[in-house]
């Protein structure tokens, strides 16, 4: 396993101070590496020996007991230690499943397989299962292919849409969030000429609240202050250049506004980013995905997360995929980690209740 130093971003914490809960217990994050295959596990060793989070929290690795000697000797040699007590500031792995032969299992860097994206299914499974039964208090997951749902049926799109349903959650949405700009796609991975038939006022309801709940309660934001853009150039021309804007933007806005929330729209989309990172607005709503994610990746290319607003248990990932390409090279960034697992260090407990 390649590990190299990365481009860290900014790092809002990197002190052994233990992150604690009102009861005085240590707080408990779950962490997946992905598809093994991929930069998961690389990054993810990156991006402990940057932070030192697990001499702050019980930081527990979910991963297929077939792989769990291999990431065990790759701890060591990085001088990351495995401690297996529990309520101690510590790194524990949790082995799910049955071992195979050692070293067989270990998929070929850059190389995703079908046993590769099966112990990585069975990790994440092992953590949402983990997050029911209220044994951690934050999840942080590396990055897959959408290739480990394939046995399922029906076949969720992605991690978001998987532990959105396995823990329940009424309503949910993903929030891009960097230091400067948070942004929230109402639509995520569909092909652009479906948007507009898939927008509907319901969506982009339960986008603004969940968005506004994470800002809450994850983010310390008290009064958070939404824009949601148009849909089409110029928020639609009064109708020349569509009509989503009147028929389903507007009425989606003044529904969020008799919730008590404060948001503007539908806003053109060519200069809201401006003025949200500039201070006027908390988080966008994008009608989809390169609306969203464009601005976003412009400013925060390397230090932004993924955020599952919606959720009971906190959910964050680095904000990029597997990139099978590079893996294994000893050249993976593992900026957008380290601030994954911060992210998840300050949302796994309420703000102002960590204590030495």
């Amino acid at each position: 396993m390649a590990v190299t130093s990365a481009r860290m971003g900014r790092v809002e914490s990197d002190s052994w101070q233990l992150v604690k809960k009102p009861d005085g217990t240590v707080a408990r994050i779950g962490v997946t590496l992905g598809d093994a295959a991929g930069i998961g596990p690389e990054v993810l060793i990156q991006a402990l020996l940057h932070t030192h989070l697990h001499r702050r929290v019980e930081l527990h690795v979910f991963v297929a007991a077939e792989l769990a000697p291999w990431l065990r000797a790759a701890c060591d040699r990085f001088g990351l230690p495995i401690v297996p007590r529990k309520g101690l500031p510590g790194l524990a792995l949790v082995s799910v499943g049955a071992e195979g032969e050692p070293g067989s299992a270990v998929p070929e860097p850059g190389t995703s397989t079908l046993r590769s994206r099966q112990q990585a299914f069975v990790a994440l499974e092992a953590m949402a299962q983990a997050a029911l039964r209220d044994e951690i208090d934050a999840m942080v997951t590396g990055p897959v292919p959408k290739g480990i749902f394939d046995h399922l049926t029906p076949r969720p799109p992605g991690q978001t849409e998987y532990l959105a349903e396995t823990l329940k959650a009424q309503r949910f949405a993903m929030m891009l969030a960097g230091p400067r700009l948070r942004v929230v796609p109402v639509t995520t991975h569909v092909a652009l000429r479906d948007v507009a038939n898939l927008l509907t006022i319901e969506r982009i309801v339960n986008c603004g609240i969940a968005a506004a709940d994470a800002l809450v309660r994850w983010m310390d934001i008290s009064e958070p202050r939404l824009a949601v853009c148009g849909l089409n150039p110029h928020a639609g021309e009064g109708g020349r250049l569509g009509d989503e804007e009147a028929r389903i933007i507007e009425p989606a806005v003044q529904e969020l506004r008799q919730l008590g929330l404060e948001v503007d729209g539908p806003v053109v989309a060519d200069t809201v980013f401006h003025r949200a990172i500039t201070g006027r607005y908390d988080a966008v709503l994008c009608m989809y995905h390169d609306q969203a994610l464009g601005p976003l990746k412009t400013v925060h290319f390397h230090d932004a997360c993924n955020l599952t607003c919606g959720l009971p248990v906190p959910r964050i990932s680095p904000d990029h995929g597997t990139a099978y390409d590079i893996a294994g090279k000893g050249i993976a960034d593992a900026a957008s980690m380290i601030q994954a697992l911060l992210r998840a260090e300050s949302i796994a407990v309420p703000r102002g209740n960590s204590a030495g």
